[in-house]
């Protein structure tokens, strides 16, 4: 794992940018030598600060920011892709994603893993409730399929201000009408990190929120694989 504090000869590769280990996992297992990789931590604060101190002295050429995020469409199911052509913060600013890597992005296909294109909304804490997924979705123009995350914009502001590509692809953790089992921002340290004895003390204090942890640590193993596969494909394609 590429850490904040770790360099690797990365000049010409393509950087992926992810919050969290796991979901780079399925890359890290299996290291493609035109790929590096960069762990940021949860939230746009994190991220920012993590990519931008990366970027000081490498040179990707390209960023491909991915990870987990919450559907706010119907049509969305776990394990599904979606590939962003555009990057949103709730009532702010708008990004467009590289239109050269989305173009190569519409023209993959993944065996039996749904890839749409359509935009990521972020925000600064996690969504863990259906009802506030559905109060964001009606921020959506019509027909649009989007999903929730917290880093995309962060990652793709940092690149359109360095004129360096960027894709961001998320793949689906939890439907448009769940709830998660948790409420994890009661999980997270001042840092904005989730911190995982919170979460196991959490849980022993709702036995009933451990069949859905089980579940969503289920789709997020198959969602770091949907992922991975997407980036070796384009990957391949930008080299």
């Amino acid at each position: 794992m590429v850490h904040p504090t770790t360099r690797n000869n990365s000049r010409g590769r393509v950087l992926v940018v992810a919050a969290l280990g796991r979901e780079l996992a399925a890359l890290e297992r299996d290291r493609d030598p035109r790929i590096a990789l960069l762990e940021t931590g949860e939230g746009e604060t994190n991220a920012e600060r993590t990519l931008c101190s990366w970027l000081e002295d490498e040179s990707p050429r390209a960023v491909l920011g991915i990870g987990f995020a919450g559907a706010l469409s119907d049509s969305l199911g776990p394990g599904d892709l979606i590939v962003a052509s555009e990057c949103r913060t709730v009532g702010s600013s708008v990004v467009s994603t590289t239109r050269e890597l989305l173009e190569m992005a519409r023209r993959i296909q993944i065996s039996a893993v749904p890839l749409t294109i359509g935009v990521t909304v972020t925000v600064d804490e996690v969504v863990c409730h259906a009802e506030a997924k559905q109060r964001l979705a009606m921020g959506l123009r019509a027909g649009e399929i989007a999903c929730v995350d917290m880093e995309s914009s962060a990652v793709a502001r940092v690149c359109t201000e360095r004129r360096i590509p960027f894709l961001i692809a998320r793949a689906i953790t939890d439907l448009f009408s769940e709830d998660l089992p948790l409420d994890f921002n009661q999980t997270r340290g001042t840092d904005g990190m989730v911190r995982n004895w919170k979460v196991i003390r959490a849980a022993l204090r709702k036995p009933s929120s451990i069949k859905g942890l089980r579940e969503l640590e289920r789709r997020s193993a198959a969602c770091s694989e949907n992922l991975a596969a997407f980036v070796r494909r384009l990957a391949a394609d930008i080299s």
